[in-house]
């Protein structure tokens, strides 16, 4: 018995050790070293838009013909215990074969279609199905420029403006396919928007 007293003593002196460590020493001296080098995003991104306060790490869902729409998210309604609601992405767990989801899917693209009568045929799969983290605030740049005949004729900017202020927001990436934040581009889009009234 005395040995394993002897034996669980030491083990006992490391696990709190690495708690203190690894638990609270580093997660706090990240947490420092992000407020003070990057202070804004360390507090989340936030922006104020039409829609009001938003972070630009998660996914909105744009409706508006002059804006650029982004990945379809799912969203879920919690009530604070101050009684307030706030909006929280959820992930979509669909099954592609599921028949629900299929014509959910196919309602949607109906739509897109309708909306976006002046875009070439082939409609972008990433404006028709679900963000699977229900965060997603990126677009591809192919997606988004096949969106610019709908948003130059709703928001009464050139298609030319509209491309110009889409590329100005590609996101810097080291990967091959070229990405948007969907809200940035938008914000980019309503002061353009208000200097032409």
């Amino acid at each position: 018995m005395k040995t394993y007293i002897k034996a669980f003593i030491p083990s006992l002196k490391v696990l709190i050790a690495s708690t203190l460590v690894l638990g609270f020493l580093y997660s706090f001296s990240l947490w420092g070293i992000s407020q003070l080098f990057f202070p804004d995003k360390a507090a989340g991104s936030f922006v104020a838009t039409q829609n009001g306060k938003t972070s630009l790490l998660a996914g909105e869902n744009y409706k508006d013909p002059s804006h650029l729409w982004g990945r379809r998210q799912k969203k879920q309604a919690i009530q604070q215990t101050d009684g307030s609601w706030t909006l929280i992405g959820v992930p979509a767990n669909n099954d592609s074969a599921d028949p629900e989801y299929l014509k959910e899917k196919e309602a949607w693209t109906k739509y897109i279609e309708l909306s976006n009568p002046d875009a070439s045929k082939e409609i972008p799969q990433e404006l028709v199905t679900f963000s699977a983290s229900g965060y997603d605030p990126d677009l591809s740049l192919s997606a988004a420029l096949w969106q610019v005949p709908r948003i130059a004729k709703a928001s009464r900017l050139s298609e030319e403006k509209v491309k110009q202020i889409i590329e100005n927001n590609i996101n810097p990436s080291l990967l091959e396919e070229k990405t948007v934040n969907v809200i940035e581009v938008n914000l980019a889009l309503d002061q353009q928007k208000a200097a032409l009234q």
